[in-house]
């Protein structure tokens, strides 16, 4: 300044006094400034993304992102770090050191960018985790960190950890029927508390197929058995066997998931089959002969129509074999269940059945019942149970039987048995030839047979009445035919036929057998009276079969 005011003056003389010429000199001045470093400052954030709350925590094995945007004034990089304490320590040329151990600390991120980092949540963490951010840049001589900052609202701090739930053991109830429910139970809870919302909970869920998928069967419900409601520990769940279901082992995989569907870390996915039981068939509804008395064919079988429903609930379908038996009530079924103690006259045992071709039929494995019919062929003199016969307080049963392919049976009997008719049924010798007799000649002893066989299932007596026998205009008195039921009977000791109809006790047996029908035998004989007309005689006599006293049988 003093130089400034001494060149002023000098000028000033000058114009005073006329120009003075005065020498002026210049010099240049040094400047010189410190700039201080500036730690980063946020400008976004910190935050959580997402959010790591009590709502949605960070599965153990997850990562939770940290996030911030800082901003450096002497626009160096800078570090975002993710403390466990409230401390930080710069690093000159390099990133921070938390003093409490960090969460996660990013790389170097330009100014005024977003930074970010992340962390594994471990199976060691606690359920709650404070967080403390900082900014920091690297200066080389001066590195230096922001204030701390723990972000707002469900993204700030803390985060939270969801552990797996603890799934100790599992069950079922094993084995059970078609129809019946499999429980599955656990011993099974969670770790978290989750003290600031709803204390966690855990399901179980039961898969047909090993695979799970957010918390349930990779095949969607079609694919699960049966899943419980969240509860807080031991879930349990079960699934109803529909009928009709095969028997055997059916394949089950169980899943343990808390409310957070984190899966178990222990028995997840193990294998726990069930079994369904192997159910006897159920034999119902038998008929025999539509309710009807049973009447027979002379001679012959009668088929007679035993009918049956069966009910599998392992299936209609399950190698199933049905078979009925046929038999009079006094007999019974203990003694007509086996092919040996067939007896044409009062058990037919073990006589095959088969589905009917229409109604009932049996569909599949979907369906348990089916109607099945059985045909029995009925010999002709099969006991009879009505009036007057050896046996009028018995009736006809049958029972139907069923097996399955595990050997497993049922039967039923028919809730009312039916009569069998009698039937008066036989064949007798078409003629009676008396050969070449002359006037006052006889068939003596009666020597003419004639045989009564037994078609039916009584014993016979019989009526014999008969017609004079004639040539042209003449005749022979009906009186002059003899007849008895023994042979070499003399003539004059036969019984004299009549125009009546008259029974004689013949006891022709009951026939027991095809191979050797019963018979009975008569003896005839003719007299030629004297005075009667040479010729050859013909006329009829009427033999008729009438049911014999029971005893004679």
């Amino acid at each position: 300044m003093t130089s400034r005011k001494a060149l002023i003056a000098v000028v000033s003389a000058a114009v005073v006094f006329g120009i003075v010429v005065i020498p002026v000199w210049a010099d240049s001045v040094t400047t010189s400034v410190t700039v201080g470093n500036s730690a980063p400052s946020f400008t976004a954030g910190p935050a959580e993304s997402p959010a790591s709350d009590g709502t949605t925590p960070t599965n153990v094995g997850s990562d939770v992102t940290f996030t911030a945007t800082g901003t450096d004034s002497n626009n160096e990089d800078y570090y975002l770090a993710i403390c466990k304490t409230n401390s930080v320590t710069p690093v000159n040329g390099g990133a921070p050191t938390c003093g409490g151990g960090s969460w996660c600390i990013s790389t170097a991120t330009t100014s005024a960018s977003q930074a970010s980092c992340a962390y594994t949540a471990l199976q060691g963490d606690a359920e709650s985790n404070d967080w403390y951010a900082f900014v920091c840049d690297g200066n080389s001589s001066a590195a230096d960190c922001s204030s701390s900052s723990q972000g707002t609202g469900g993204s700030g701090s803390p985060f939270k950890v969801n552990h797996p739930p603890v799934f100790n053991s599992y069950s079922n109830d094993t084995p059970k029927n078609p129809g019946q429910d499999i429980t599955w139970s656990t011993d099974a809870s969670t770790l978290d508390n989750d003290t600031d919302t709803a204390s966690d909970t855990v399901k179980l869920v039961v898969c047909k197929t090993a695979g799970v998928s957010g918390g349930d069967c990779d095949g969607g419900a079609s694919d699960r058995w049966c899943q419980s409601s969240l509860v807080a520990s031991d879930p349990s769940c079960a699934y109803s066997i529909p009928t009709p279901t095969a028997d055997g082992a059916v394949s089950a995989y169980v899943y343990l998931f808390d409310s957070h569907n984190l899966g178990a870390t222990t028995n997840q996915g193990s294998s726990s089959d069930y079994t369904v039981n192997n159910v006897a068939p159920v034999v119902s509804a038998v008929t025999l002969n539509g309710g009807s008395a049973i009447t027979l064919t002379e001679g012959t079988t009668t088929n007679v129509v035993i009918g049956a429903t069966v009910t599998d609930n392992n299936a209609c379908n399950d190698g199933l074999s049905v078979e009925t038996s046929l038999y009079r009530s006094g007999v019974g079924y203990g003694t007509c269940d086996t092919n040996p103690e067939d007896d044409d006259n009062n058990c037919y045992a073990v006589i095959s059945c088969s589905v009917v071709g229409a109604g009932n039929t049996c569909t599949g494995a979907t369906d348990a019942s089916a109607d099945y019919t059985c045909t029995v062929a009925v010999q002709y003199f099969a006991d009879p149970t009505d009036a007057s016969t050896v046996y009028p307080t018995e009736n006809w049963l049958a029972t139907v039987k069923a097996t399955d392919d595990n050997a497993a049976t049922d039967n039923a009997e028919v809730a009312a048995g039916v009569e069998m008719n009698s039937l008066v049924g036989y064949s007798v010798t078409s003629s009676i030839a008396y050969g070449s007799l002359g006037v006052g000649q006889s068939n003596d002893p009666l020597d003419k047979i004639t045989t009564v066989t037994a078609t039916g299932n009584v014993g016979l007596d019989q009526e014999v009445s008969g017609t004079n026998m004639t040539s042209g205009p003449n005749n022979i008195l009906v009186g002059y035919q003899h007849y008895a039921l023994a042979g070499s009977t003399a003539y004059a000791s036969g019984t004299s036929l009549t125009g009546t109809p008259t029974e004689i006790e013949l006891n022709c047996q009951k026939t027991t057998s095809t191979g050797a029908p019963a018979t009975a035998n008569t003896w005839w004989g003719l007299s030629v009276p004297v005075g009667t007309i040479a010729g050859s005689y013909s006329g009829t006599n009427t033999l008729v079969a009438v049911k014999g006293e029971i005893v004679n049988w």
